[in-house]
C-alpha cells in the first residue's frame, strides 16, 4: 500500500522530515482528501518556495478544507508570489477560507492586498482578522478607515482596531487612541494604551498616566509598558 491510498499519515510525516518535496507534491495531486490536507500543512512548515504554485492551484479545488489549508500554508511560506492568488481567495464562497486568506496576506505584507482587504471591513464575521492583517502590512492607506472603526459598537472589533493602529504606528491615530483610553471595555483600553506606546508620542503621556489607576491590573501593566516605550523612544 502506498501513500496515495488514504493510509498515508506516517509517510507524509516521513517525507516532511526528509524534505521530500517531490513526494509531497505528488501526494498533494493524487492523495486521498485527508492526505492532501496533511500535505498542505507539511508544505507550510517546510516553507519551500517550489510549493507555491501547487498550493495556488489547490485554491481552485472543490474541497474547501484543502483550500483553507492551502491558504494557511501560503501564509506560512510568506512569499509575495502568492499575493494575487490569496487576493482571489478573499472572494471564496466560504468565510473561513476568506478569513485565512486575509490572515495569510497580513503575514506576507504585500501592499497590493490593502485595497481588497479594506473592502472586507464590511464583513462583520471576519473584519477582526482583516484589521490585524492591515496592521501587519503597516498600511498607511488603511489608517483613516481604522480610526473611523474605533467608533463601532462591537468592542472586540474596536480592540482589534487599536492593536492594528499600534502596528502601523501612524501619528494620525494618536488623538483617537487617547480617546479610546476611556473606552468602557477593558481590552479596548489595553490595546489603545499599547498602541500609543508603540507610536511613541509624548502627547499621550498625561492620558496614559491617568490610566495608571485603572481597576484592571493588566490594563495598568500595559500602561506602564507604554510609558516605558515612550520614554525609550524619546532617548533613542
Amino acid at each position: 500500500m502506498g501513500f496515495l491510498d488514504g493510509k498515508s499519515r506516517p509517510e507524509v510525516s516521513k517525507m516532511e522530515k526528509e524534505g521530500n518535496l517531490t513526494g509531497l507534491l505528488k501526494a498533494l495531486r493524487e492523495g486521498a482528501p485527508d492526505t492532501r490536507w496533511e500535505v498542505t500543512q507539511a508544505l507550510g512548515r517546510l516553507k519551500d518556495e517550489k510549493a507555491i504554485e501547487p498550493l495556488l492551484s489547490a485554491l481552485e479545488d472543490p474541497d474547501s478544507d484543502l483550500r483553507w489549508n492551502a491558504v494557511k500554508a501560503l501564509g506560512k511560506i510568506g512569499n509575495p508570489l502568492a499575493t494575487d492568488g490569496l487576493i482571489n481567495a478573499l472572494g471564496d464562497d466560504l468565510e473561513h477560507v476568506q478569513l485565512h486568506a486575509a490572515e495569510a496576506l497580513g503575514y506576507i505584507g504585500d501592499e497590493k492586498a490593502v485595497e481588497p482587504l479594506i473592502k472586507l471591513l464590511e464583513n462583520n464575521k471576519i473584519r477582526n482578522t482583516v484589521v490585524i492583517a492591515l496592521g501587519r502590512i503597516k498600511s498607511k492607506i488603511a489608517v483613516s478607515y481604522l480610526i473611523e472603526a474605533l467608533k463601532e459598537d462591537d468592542y472586540s472589533y474596536r480592540s482589534a482596531v487599536g492593536e492594528a493602529l499600534g502596528m502601523i504606528g501612524d501619528e494620525r491615530a494618536i488623538d483617537p487612541l487617547i480617546k479610546a483610553l476611556d473606552d468602557e471595555d477593558i481590552s479596548v483600553r489595553r490595546h489603545a494604551a499599547g498602541a500609543l506606546g508603540k507610536i511613541g508620542s509624548q502627547r499621550a503621556i498625561p492620558a496614559l498616566e491617568r490610566l495608571l489607576n485603572d481597576k484592571r491590573w493588566y490594563v495598568r501593566l500595559q500602561v506602564e509598558e507604554a510609558l516605558q516605550d515612550i520614554e525609550a523612544d524619546k532617548k533613542s
